[in-house]
């Protein structure tokens, strides 16, 4: 998954509970809200993602599916021009000049790499070096020697060392520090206060029972590696906040609603102090006061009505706004890592039978160079095709190719998936970025006649379109032309290939390709949901009869 997908998958999330926490902040446990955050902070840290069939992903493409199916079947008249389909070209070695050489890849690192780094390294030092600088004064503090404090910390022991220190640059406490953990408190305070100092140093000790100041560590992660989603930066707010209502709630609890107005009493006294601190600290008065003292007010027992309504709320946001959309077609075609070898128990999903490899070339059989150019098989360019366009674009895939050697998807986030075994087993390609501007002059040289739109191509790659390169095996080349208008494919191949592939209005094929590969063609659009049975059945047995009849070397094996 890319980073963008990531943050924008997350950022749905977000939303929730960000609304959620706008209605029930005061009406719900705060470890409700604490861990929604941390179910967000999982989808943006971790590339891992859960399908789910309620999920808004998957409801989203069902939607979209059905009112791209009842939109074209309503307007069959009608004109339809795709702005930003999927436009996958055929073989172009006719125009090839010989020899023909690769073109030089670019950097590895591309410009929005770079972009992102830079975005990274001064959003992290926005964290790192107020900590740095207020670390310099934490050191300057000195041992309390105040026997209440002693006493209080002797009953309140934890598993790791806490020191209690004063230090008289800081107007309110604070906690630092997460394996060796210090409370700061200020030299000012009123330490005759005993009932103030209670409460205050089961806050600070509350925070690093927690782990608190880790937990903002990893708030601040989010941030920087998402530095670019406002949203991240808005649940970096309201986490901390929530770390601070949570942190009261406890407190209350722990002595009582009686002690809600001391509490309350004892924020506001430090809130007049406060001054700025570093973000990677605990403070007992940093946060929202006001939201605070609210929170602190409508503090409430917690029932089992309550408890029942917080664990329905989190588990029905999660399944329906944290999980992807369910991968019906890929769990269908076992889609593998490129290291793993295809197991025997996986059925290949794009074809009935085997693919015959045994083609006759039409150049053997006589053919001219005119009858190996890919054949138009469009019948009715107002709804035939643009139909198949519509219905790819709905999927999950940008572009579909196939021939007698691989089967080729360009899935949504740009990535290349190939199958050399009849789509039984999906390996994912790395590609290499070439530099736009010189495939652009590549291109008017070595393929002046293609079959699209050669202006709409230049602007394309003008406006800012990548451009990928991949290398087969068989010294056979892909060029990937990829923009936020779709995927185009130039093929480079020393030696005619048979294919059949979908252009952005028209359906070709070359005419050396036999009748079991065209119906391999539509066995992959079936299976990937792309067209009914029906549909693919009713089309292939018309496409055939048009082929017997106008393509003398069209070859149909049985």
């Amino acid at each position: 998954m890319s980073l963008l997908y990531i943050s924008i998958s997350a950022s749905v999330f977000i939303l929730a509970v960000i609304f959620l926490r706008s209605l029930l902040i005061h009406k719900l446990p705060k470890m409700t809200f604490m861990f929604l955050w941390s179910v967000a902070l999982v989808q943006l840290l971790v590339p891992v993602s859960v399908q789910s069939q309620f999920s808004i992903f998957t409801a989203a493409d069902h939607l979209s599916r059905m009112f791209s199916t009842s939109k074209l079947i309503s307007t069959p008249e009608s004109s339809t021009i795709v702005n930003g389909t999927t436009v996958i070209m055929p073989p172009i070695t006719e125009h090839l000049t010989a020899p023909m050489m690769p073109l030089e890849t670019t950097s590895p690192i591309s410009p929005i790499v770079w972009v992102w780094f830079i975005g990274f390294t001064l959003c992290a030092l926005y964290f790192i070096i107020p900590h740095l600088r207020y670390r310099k004064f934490y050191k300057m503090a000195v041992p309390i020697g105040n026997d209440f404090i002693k006493k209080w910390q002797h009953s309140n022991l934890l598993r790791r060392d806490v020191q209690i220190r004063q230090l008289d640059h800081i107007s309110t406490p604070l906690t630092y520090g997460i394996f060796r953990p210090v409370v700061l408190l200020p030299k000012n305070l009123d330490y005759n206060d005993e009932e103030q100092l209670e409460l205050i140093l089961t806050h600070e000790f509350t925070h690093i029972k927690r782990f608190d100041i880790l937990k903002k560590w990893i708030l601040a992660a989010s941030v920087c590696v998402h530095w670019f989603n406002p949203l991240v930066w808005i649940m970096n707010i309201l986490a901390n906040r929530d770390i601070e209502l949570f942190c009261d709630e406890t407190v209350i609890r722990k002595f009582g609603e009686n002690t809600k107005p001391t509490y309350a009493r004892a924020l506001v006294r430090l809130e007049e102090k406060k001054i700025g601190l570093s973000p990677m600290i605990s403070s007992f008065s940093k946060n929202s006061t006001e939201e605070r003292i609210i929170s602190i007010m409508k503090t409430k027992k917690i029932t089992i009505a309550t408890m029942l309504l917080a664990i329905g709320l989190v588990a029905s946001v999660v399944i329906i706004f944290a999980t992807s959309a369910l991968d019906k077609t890929e769990a269908s075609t076992g889609v593998n890592n490129p290291t793993d070898e295809p197991s025997a128990e996986i059925v290949p999903a794009l074809s009935h039978g085997p693919i015959t490899t045994d083609l006759v070339p039409a150049l053997s059989q006589g053919a001219t160079i005119t009858d190996i150019m890919p054949h138009d098989l469009t019948f009715n360019k107002k709804y035939d095709v643009p139909k198949l366009i519509d219905s790819l674009m709905a999927s999950k895939y940008r572009a579909v190719y196939l021939d007698n050697e691989i089967y080729l998807r360009v899935m949504m986030d740009n990535t290349v998936q190939i199958s050399k075994n009849n789509g039984a087993v999906w390996k994912k390609y790395d590609t290499n970025e070439v530099d736009a501007k010189e495939f652009a002059k590549w291109l008017l040289i070595n393929d002046p006649i293609p079959g699209y739109s050669m202006k709409e191509v230049q602007s394309r790659l003008a406006n800012g379109a990548k451009v990928k390169h991949l290398v087969f095996e068989n010294v056979k080349e892909m060029y990937f032309i990829i923009d936020r208008n779709g995927v185009q494919i130039e093929l480079v191949q020393p030696e005619k290939i048979s294919s059949v592939l979908i252009d952005g209005q028209r359906m070709m094929i070359t005419s050396a390709i036999s009748a079991q590969m065209l119906k391999s063609f539509y066995d992959l659009l079936v299976s990937n949901n792309i067209l009914s049975e029906t549909h693919a059945e009713q089309d292939y047995s018309e496409r055939i009869k048009y082929l017997e009849k106008n393509l003398p070397n069209f070859i149909v094996t049985k």
